[in-house]
């Protein structure tokens, strides 16, 4: 029999501090994004559209602990659908929040925090996701690094006489927190080139959670520029460790670089969409869908890619208003207007 849930509590937080316990919410629609209790409140509640859905849904993670000596941290990973202005579906968090209190009651105790049972809404991060969520929950909430972070120390200092074979993938993400240290950063330059390619590439990924400093942005834009040709991984890795929702003057330069080339593939237009969209205004988001249009084009996707970009932008609440202002562009190319044209003939069949 479902247990009812307390008269007063309507809202996930509203069980969580019910429960008794300390909590962080984090976005993890684009990147890692720690979210204010009261924003996630006004977010469950529809007052304000999810900043940055991804596939019609808002991503989050919950973490929770209770006070002691050395307090336990749970974690649940969650999302949930949003209706058509950017707002949480209610109805779907009613349902998850009325699953929890008939699996754990209305108190977590320590034995069934993490034992949620199977639900429409819960996810599983990917590896590299994990890692750079658990790095960032660390930093968020002062918690300790892994204990392999000396020896990538060790490597990020020495790398002739280091073996990055024996770093762990969060060790790696985990000192990547550190880059917001200039005297870490210059070290990580001068001997960038000296590193094994899959270590440059994870660390660098592990990055884009990080508010990094100038001189070290501005090296990651020239090793981004520098390496597409002969490693686009790298490039791809270096482009998202400059990742950020405010406008960048040196990720602005280097879009309108990359948007205007032939390496403005599908990974990096990806990148861009994902990471990127705070810099996307005026000129250079129509240059954005210019390059979708035109590689839908090129490779025969009959507006599926074009669509794909367009919807997922036209979701941003801080895009929304100028990716619908592009349709009344006059900047717009032929190619543009085709694919504008794809597009609308695609939605009135449906």
């Amino acid at each position: 029999m479902s247990q009812a849930p307390d008269p007063t509590i309507h809202t996930l937080s509203e069980f969580l501090l019910h429960a008794g316990t300390n909590f962080q919410f984090f976005d993890l629609g684009r990147g890692v994004h720690p979210l204010d209790t009261q924003l996630f409140l006004d977010l469950e509640n529809g007052l304000r559209p999810c900043p940055r859905p991804r596939q019609q849904h808002a991503w989050f993670a919950i973490v929770f602990w209770s006070e002691g000596q050395k307090p336990n941290h749970y974690i649940w990973f969650v999302k949930f659908p949003i209706d058509e202005r950017g707002l949480l579906v209610a109805a779907a968090r009613n349902h998850f929040l009325q699953i929890i209190v008939d699996a754990l009651g209305q108190s977590l105790g320590e034995e069934k925090h993490d034992t949620l049972p199977d639900n429409p809404y819960s996810f599983v991060p990917t590896q590299s996701q994990m890692a750079l969520f658990s790095a960032v929950t660390k930093s968020c909430l002062s918690l300790p690094f892994n204990d392999g972070v000396k020896e990538v120390e060790h490597y990020v200092n020495a790398p002739a006489i280091s073996d990055w074979r024996k770093l762990s993938v969060q060790s790696i993400a985990d000192f990547a927190q550190t880059l917001r240290d200039e005297t870490t950063c210059h070290t990580v330059a001068q001997n960038m080139a000296l590193y094994h390619e899959d270590f440059t590439r994870i660390l660098l990924e592990s990055a884009e959670a990080v508010s990094l400093p100038t001189a070290f942005k501005q090296h990651c834009a020239q090793y981004c520029a520098d390496t597409f040709s002969s490693s686009p991984a790298l490039a791809l890795a270096a482009l998202r460790a400059l990742s950020s929702e405010q406008a960048d003057t040196i990720s602005q330069t280097l879009l309108n670089t990359l948007l205007d080339s032939k390496h403005a593939d599908i990974h990096v237009l990806s990148v861009i969409a994902g990471r990127h969209y705070g810099q996307l205004s005026g000129h250079r988001l129509i240059q954005f869908f210019e390059r979708a249009a035109a590689l839908d084009e090129d490779e025969s996707m009959e507006g599926k890619l074009f669509a794909g970009f367009f919807s997922d932008l036209v979701q941003l609440p801080c895009l929304r208003a100028e990716v619908l202002g592009v349709l009344r562009s006059t900047e717009r190319s032929e190619v543009l207007a085709r694919a504008f044209g794809h597009l609308f003939s695609q939605t009135q069949k449906k």
